[in-house]
């Protein structure tokens, strides 16, 4: 249940937005997917953009590191860290300055679409980077970063999805079939109809994964969660607290104060789809 206050009212206008977008395509523009894509990217652009503070920006393109590039990908945040680089032909996206990446979808319950966007998501993980966050474990009393963390957060949003159980054997089938693995995995799988799905190699990385493996000991920390039975503002709710809780590419000086607007989520429910056994 969320509180009312006035970034979940904003949520709520955001949300009319993103329904219109996603609505059906009238017959006569079925045929132009182009145009009708671009809109659906634009419209997640700006409503990410709307929870960040200034000097973040989003792009869309390819992320290159120092060896390769990952494939084109539909929205990618820029951390403040990251140069205005362009030229004549192009802007360029540099791994080392990339918050988060995510990869639209309109139907994810088209398994090829859904593979699609695995593979996209791949390619982003497989991509090394250097990150410009100091180890403070001994100061703080906390655990080092682990590796993944270093990873670019890769994320898939969608507004039709496989019906959870079907999503997680979907995804299972092509770990099998070599087609991903648990470290490609993306962070997070935002859908409009069956909710947020959060997964990480340890789970406990996450906001609120460690309260689900405390509560449910029978699953290993590589677990998926999916935070079932909310509302889309619930869901959109969700999946800010963990967007804005992603590991940072950079120290961030303060944390997003959006997180004191979202945390006060009340009566939520966690369900786990384990990968580690």
């Amino acid at each position: 249940m969320l509180e009312q206050n006035a970034v979940v009212g904003s949520l709520l206008e955001n949300l009319d937005q993103i329904k219109i977008v996603y609505k059906e395509t009238y017959p006569p523009f079925q045929n132009d997917r182009g145009n009708t894509g671009d809109s659906k990217e634009y419209s997640i652009q700006e409503f990410i953009a709307a929870y960040l503070t200034g000097e973040y920006r989003i792009e869309k393109g390819c992320i290159y590191s120092t060896t390769e590039n990952s494939q084109n990908i539909d929205c990618v945040i820029l951390a403040p860290n990251h140069p205005i680089l362009t030229t004549p032909k192009r802007k360029i996206i540099l791994a080392e300055g990339v918050y988060a990446a995510v990869e639209v979808k309109p139907d994810i319950k088209n398994k090829d679409e859904f593979e699609r966007a695995l593979k996209q998501v791949k390619s982003i993980k497989k991509l090394e980077r250097k990150t410009y966050v100091p180890d403070l474990s001994n100061l703080m009393g906390g655990s080092s970063r682990a590796d993944f963390e270093n990873k670019i957060p890769a994320i898939i949003f969608s507004a039709k999805s496989l019906a959870p159980e079907d999503l997680y054997k979907f995804i299972k089938e092509k770990i099998l079939e070599g087609v991903t693995s648990i470290e490609e995995l993306p962070d997070m799988i935002l859908t409009l109809d069956n909710g947020l799905f959060v997964f990480a190699p340890d789970i406990t990385r996450k906001p609120l994964g460690k309260f689900f493996i405390d509560s449910k000991p029978s699953f290993t920390k590589t677990t998926m969660i999916q935070f079932y039975e909310t509302s889309k503002a619930e869901t959109l709710a969700l999946f800010l607290l963990q967007f804005l809780n992603l590991p940072s590419p950079i120290m961030k000086n303060q944390d997003f104060i959006l997180n004191e607007y979202l945390k006060n989520i009340k009566d939520i429910k966690i369900c786990g789809f384990e990968f580690g056994k």
